[in-house]
């Protein structure tokens, strides 16, 4: 009888790591896509044409934009802002945290992926395109860029459903301070 009992508990215990495994492998996809080989991918002159005309007062604003290959939410924040006229030159580093240090990215402020402008400016995390617009056009003195920390729900590139987390774009000062220079308190604060 005990030995049963035992087998019994040895086989639920199999399947309950079975179960974790899958739910965990589930998890882990919501936020992957299948590797790009190139280490560079540049969008097609036809998708330039298309943003041109969607969104004619941005005019052709590059940005660099460093991440991991695998990263799903990142492949969905690059849409968003190549949606409102940007064009995304997609960067796979093999050292992604190490790619952030040199670009001036404190680690405090860092997140998934991080955007270069021509300027130089930094855009770390899902900071909305609208923001990245202003700040470019306003251009702050002694600013470096912008950042998002974290991954807020419902912020660009993080939607799901119709699930919303207020959250504030920081700018980062070359001193490595930052500022609050957006607070986005509901989804339509960021198109």
């Amino acid at each position: 009888m005990q030995l049963k009992h035992f087998q019994l508990s040895v086989l639920n215990f199999y399947r309950i790591r079975s179960m974790f495994a899958l739910l965990l492998a589930l998890a882990l996809t919501g936020c992957q896509q299948e590797s790009i080989g190139a280490t560079t991918q540049t969008i097609q002159p036809e998708v330039v044409a298309k943003q041109e005309n969607a969104n004619a007062e941005v005019a052709k604003t590059v940005l660099q934009v460093f991440k991991d290959p695998t990263c799903g939410c990142c492949e969905l924040w690059i849409d968003h802002v190549n949606d409102r006229g940007f064009v995304a030159q997609i960067n796979h580093p093999e050292n992604l945290a190490l790619e952030k240090l040199n670009r001036g990215v404190p680690p405090i402020y860092q997140s998934c992926h991080t955007s270069v402008s021509e300027q130089g400016y930094f855009f770390e995390g899902h900071v909305p395109a609208k923001i990245i617009q202003r700040f470019l056009e306003e251009q702050p003195e002694y600013a470096v860029g912008l950042a998002v920390p974290g991954m807020p729900m419902g912020s660009p590139g993080m939607e799901i459903g119709d699930q919303f987390q207020p959250y504030e774009v920081l700018m980062i000062k070359a001193d490595g301070t930052a500022e609050v220079y957006a607070t986005i308190t509901t989804r339509e604060e960021q198109y």
